[in-house]
């Protein structure tokens, strides 16, 4: 039965509650994402942003391999979680027309996805920019690729999937999913937008495209930036960094609009859950709402409070 993509999508959400952004860098074996799936589950007022990571970005096949297929479908069909395809622009030095084969490559999925016949559905609903510099040099570099990768992962758009063998007959039916078109003379109602940009404000608005696009310079950066970015993580470093008084005041110098479209990400956290709690609270009090807290120094293993983490962050969404 042909389903429309939208119709897992969850009602309107608090405006501004917290979020987790997520570097979801762990291989998915079989159990490998399970703190992810009982999370989301478990807190379904709880958004998650889900960076996935394949191979410096969508890697070189058509799609993932069969344990990602599995993985990535499981995270598609939770309400609460999107997946965001992580790109790196080497701080402004690789080709928009690179970035952009890479940005396709995540929309193409989708498209390859449909055309297997497990009906398993996979959307990437946005681009996590990776390497930003912070100089307003590229503030059009960057707005380029933001725009493009709004175009190319908004959900709104065609995506013509037709079966070889008949071009006459499409594969909706094997990919459990209708894909519009904007000439579409469907009366399947257009998908629903993804929570987190229903109440994102500027020109990166979600009346253009349901796709998310976040900037990561890990540094406090120009306003400038977030007329083309949804979110931008303003802090990526050592736990011990966010206490630098230069960090936190930078950070609160910025309008709070800005604050609020803006993610922290702290990670060598040394002194245990106390740690992630208080650091995680901190982050939210100067109004960023998205945030991740690990006591790893990477992201290629679960933080052992990860549940603790999550259990604190979701309290704080019904403040």
């Amino acid at each position: 039965m042909a389903l429309d993509p939208g119709s897992k999508l969850p009602p309107t959400p608090i405006i501004n509650k917290p979020f987790i952004l997520l570097p979801l860098y762990i291989y998915p074996t079989p159990t490998a994402w399970e703190p992810l799936y009982s999370a989301a589950d478990s807190h379904p007022e709880l958004d998650f942003l889900a960076v996935v990571n394949p191979g410096n970005g969508p890697g070189p096949n058509t799609l993932p391999d069969a344990n990602y297929i599995d993985a990535l479908a499981r995270l598609t069909a939770l309400p609460n979680v999107r997946l965001i395809g992580y790109v790196h622009c080497s701080y402004g030095n690789r080709p928009i027309d690179e970035l952009v084969a890479d940005v396709s490559a995540y929309r193409g999925w989708t498209e390859a996805a449909s055309r297997r016949d497990d009906g398993k559905t996979i959307f990437v609903d946005g681009i996590f920019i990776d390497e930003v510099p912070s100089s307003t040099v590229f503030v059009q570099y960057l707005a380029t690729l933001s725009r493009a990768a709004k175009t190319i992962l908004n959900r709104n758009l065609a995506i013509n999937v037709t079966n070889k063998e008949d071009p006459d007959e499409t594969m909706a039916d094997d990919a459990d999913v209708i894909l519009l078109s904007p000439t579409s003379t469907t009366s399947t109602p257009p998908p629903s937008l993804p929570p987190l940009l229903q109440s994102v404000p500027g020109t990166a608005s979600p009346s253009c495209s349901t796709a998310i696009v976040i900037y990561n310079p890990g540094v406090v950066i120009d306003p400038i930036f977030y007329q083309a970015a949804d979110y931008v993580v303003a802090f990526e470093d050592h736990s011990r960094r966010w206490t630098s008084p230069d960090v936190r005041q930078r950070l609160a110098r910025l309008p709070r609009p800005l604050r609020e479209r803006s993610i922290a990400v702290a990670h060598s956290t040394a002194g245990g859950v106390k740690e992630v709690g208080q650091l995680s609270r901190k982050c939210l009090e100067l109004g960023c709402s998205g945030v991740f807290v690990t006591t790893q120094p990477g992201y290629t293993d679960w933080c052992p409070f990860w549940a603790e983490f999550v259990r604190d962050i979701a309290q704080r969404t019904m403040i």
